[in-house]
């Protein structure tokens, strides 16, 4: 880093004119934790309460919603990321969480029999072969073609159309439709979508709408943690038994340049996590929290 951090550390609220720094330098340093997107951290900053401080080549968001000394592990450069945990250690006892296997293994080398760690199976982020869940092919899939033909359907003519300035107001509806449907017991992110579907083209995300017979049943929208990545971040759909068919879609739609699709954690409900293991993930990223002893 060009500059020395000073203790303690400043933080302030996410804002969208942060956005290209923090693009940069996730990008720069190669994280690809659907978590470390601009477009996460700010639709998830009034739910978990963050705040984030920059410096040269690395940024350290706060988690209030977690409670006092909680953090996302820092972000960036190698000598950043240690520069801004031995500012921290001056004055408190962090705890990071959203630590990858290299994240532990940093913590591990850097600060030798300092932290504890826990592993976190609710939060592993599953990932999926973009093109495989578009084939389909073989005996693991039968379950699920089953029930993407069961989507397919439920409804004579299909519309799908990608999300815009000009139709953002339909995944609006859409969010407040599925919001009186589940009830308040079942949409901890309804702030974080709404935050999404206002700042959609301004966070750079991309999406679709679903239209069944005539009416909007479902929108999915995320964003390209890198053109190689895409995370689903809101997937709300209206009509039963078609978020299998929703998400094939989805996936026939994406650039050919796309070439895995994250789906997030499954928060340990037994539901989403039988559905997700369900699609074949390729691939679940661990996550882990490192604790100061």
């Amino acid at each position: 880093m060009n500059k020395t951090v000073a203790a303690p550390l400043v933080f302030e609220k996410l804002s969208i004119s942060q956005k290209a720094e923090v693009e940069r330098i996730r990008l720069s340093f190669g994280n690809t934790l659907y978590l470390y997107t601009f477009a996460s951290l700010f639709s998830w900053k009034e739910d978990e309460g963050y705040e984030i401080c920059i410096a040269d080549n690395a940024f350290i968001v706060k988690n209030n919603a977690e409670g006092d000394c909680s953090y996302l592990f820092p972000c960036g450069s190698d000598e950043g990321k240690k520069e801004l945990i031995d500012t921290l250690l001056l004055y408190e006892k962090p705890v990071f969480y959203t630590l990858t296997d290299n994240d532990k293994f940093f913590l591990e080398n850097e600060y030798p029999n300092r932290f504890h760690f826990e592993n976190c199976r609710n939060e592993y982020s599953y990932l999926y072969d973009k093109n495989e869940q578009i084939e389909l092919k073989g005996k693991a899939y039968k379950s699920l073609r089953h029930q993407i033909n069961i989507g397919r359907a439920s409804a004579e003519k299909w519309t799908v159309e990608p999300i815009n300035d000009g139709n953002i107001k339909r995944a609006l509806d859409i969010n407040e439709q599925w919001t009186k449907i589940k009830g308040v017991n079942d949409i901890a992110d309804l702030a974080a979508s709404q935050e999404a579907l206002k700042n959609f083209s301004k966070l750079s995300m991309w999406g679709l709408i679903f239209n069944a017979d005539g009416k909007d049943v479902a929108y999915i929208a995320g964003t390209f943690v890198t053109p190689e990545i895409f995370d689903i971040s809101f997937c709300k759909v209206l009509n039963n038994n078609c978020d299998c068919f929703i998400k094939w879609a989805l996936y026939c739609e994406l650039p050919k340049e796309t070439k895995t699709v994250d789906s997030e954690e499954d928060l340990g409900l037994e539901g989403l996590r039988k559905h997700k293991l369900l699609r074949q993930p390729k691939e679940l990223t661990r996550i882990w929290k490192g604790i100061l002893l």
